[in-house]
């Protein structure tokens, strides 16, 4: 930890990280194991950072990020070294203190990258009132969990019934805490009537030979699967002064699911990073999207959210028609010219470091500055198919 020593302070160091209780992400990870991956990629990062001039920052300013918003600054920290292996020369918060993108990357031309951090009830907000109800009750619960509920629409609002599932989930949350389990899945059905179930959902390993104890089995699962509130429980790492909550409305039926909105939030949310570019500049916005993986966001989220909703196109007469898929001119690269690129990211952390998955979704905005496939690779992998966005051949496939 010899740099983040240096970049964090001795004595910080020693007060926040080595002590017995630590509550820092840092020192939680320092005392499962003084090697751990975390700590050793946040310190070669900091060492790059440090001692490279690829990249230059206020030291100070992001040692008080890292104190206070790690998860965040990680990201920012990680994205900056990335582009100076490749060559780029970095700026950290390049108009500070004025307000502005997190970096600039210049490399022959001018890159500016706003990154974000997208969590799970930023990506499933307020679509109701009765999701606005689950927020207000349960939002501001200090825990160390997030937490995906599904519930059908008999769990509106203010209602009796809803009121009493959620004292039921905060009672939950404690219970997990103090037993420290890992992830977990409320099946409710009334006060006095619910299940929890510790570890991954899965189905059980039926014994077939006895014939009362499969009966019970089989029971147990069609009470479950019948449940109309489940909330699915999953340790987010570090205690936080509110409980991350995403609900998934059902509607009536809880076998059913409702279309998933969740790229219409994040293309929300990339309508309000984009003011943080300078207008008309090559933008890209960075989200990494590991918190999402519950809500199971693919290509298709992010397409929808950048170029559109999808549409069923027919074409030609009834008697001889021809279908295709479209979209809608209402992405969020049609109402910007100072985005180039949107890059959904992941940081995953195996047994020997942290491993980042980057996928590029290049602008189809001819107002916007369009790049090179070799400069959209530099910010992640191009995402398959959409190599025709890229300047050596934009507009010809389309």
């Amino acid at each position: 930890m010899e740099n983040l020593r240096r970049l964090l302070g001795e004595d910080w160091v020693t007060r926040e990280v080595l002590c017995a209780d630590p509550r820092h992400v840092l020192g939680r990870w320092y005392k499962k194991s003084p090697d751990n991956v975390v700590t050793r990629h946040v310190d070669a990062l900091a060492d790059f950072i440090l001692h490279h001039d690829a990249v230059r920052c206020d030291a100070q300013r992001l040692a008080t990020k890292l104190k206070g918003e790690f998860a965040d600054t990680l990201v920012e920290m990680d994205y900056a070294v990335f582009l100076g292996r490749q060559g780029f020369q970095v700026t950290m918060e390049p108009f500070a203190p004025n307000a502005g993108p997190d970096l600039l990357a210049v490399r022959d031309v001018e890159y500016f990258l706003e990154i974000r951090r997208v969590r799970l009830d930023e990506a499933r907000a307020a679509a109701d009132t009765a999701t606005e109800d689950v927020f207000r009750r349960l939002c501001e619960t200090p825990s160390r969990y997030s937490v995906i509920i599904s519930m059908t629409d008999e769990y509106s609002a203010h209602s009796p019934r809803l009121k009493l599932a959620l004292k039921t989930v905060r009672r939950v949350l404690r219970e997990l805490s103090e037993k420290r389990v890992q992830r977990a899945t409320l099946y409710y059905r009334g006060m006095n009537d619910y299940d929890v179930s510790d570890g991954e959902e899965r189905e059980p390993d039926y014994d077939f030979s006895d014939r009362q104890k499969l009966a019970a089995q089989l029971e147990q699962v069609e009470r479950a699967r019948n449940a109309r509130f489940v909330a699915r429980f999953d340790d987010a790492g570090e205690d936080n002064p509110r409980t991350v909550v995403a609900v998934h409305p059902l509607g009536p039926n809880p076998h059913l699911l409702k279309p998933d909105e969740t790229y219409l939030r994040l293309r929300d949310i990339l309508k309000k990073k984009r003011e943080q570019l300078p207008k008309a500049s090559r933008g890209i916005i960075v989200f990494d999207v590991k918190d999402l993986e519950k809500l199971m966001v693919d290509q298709e989220t992010f397409q929808g959210a950048v170029y559109g909703d999808l549409v069923f196109i027919l074409r030609g007469e009834a008697s001889a028609f021809e279908s295709d898929l479209g979209r809608k001119p209402n992405g969020f690269f049609t109402q910007t010219s100072r985005v180039s690129a949107f890059v959904a990211q992941r940081l995953e952390i195996t047994d020997q470091s942290l491993v980042a998955w980057r996928e590029v979704y290049p602008t189809n905005n001819p107002q916007s500055k369009i790049l090179t496939l070799k400069e959209l690779a530099s910010f992640g992998q191009v995402a398959a198919g959409l190599e025709e966005l890229c300047a050596e051949k934009f507009g010809k496939d389309l």
